[in-house]
């Protein structure tokens, strides 16, 4: 499952950025909303299921750092990391 994981790493970083995005992207974002939502993205690809946990826990290592920044200034970030370009 670890490879299929990886590939899919993009797609886990654009769907957290996505949702942050869509609901309030000019409030402030914290490290417990950007863990729950690579959970949620993470769940919502692969069901509620030991292939989401698995997905949940390659991805958080990839997560940008979370400063004092807005929900979509923070999906930027997201949508960079996901390109690879390095933070």
């Amino acid at each position: 499952m670890q490879n299929r994981t990886v590939l899919r790493a993009d797609e886990l970083l654009l769907g957290i950025a996505d949702r942050l995005d869509a609901k309030h992207p000019t409030k402030p974002v914290t490290q417990p909303l950007v863990l729950a939502q690579a959970l949620v993205v993470a769940e919502e690809l692969h069901g509620p299921t030991e292939a989401a946990e698995d997905a949940e826990r390659a991805i958080l290592p990839l997560l940008p750092a979370v400063a004092r920044q807005t929900r979509g200034e923070y999906a930027v970030q997201l949508r960079l990391a996901a390109k690879g370009v390095a933070l």
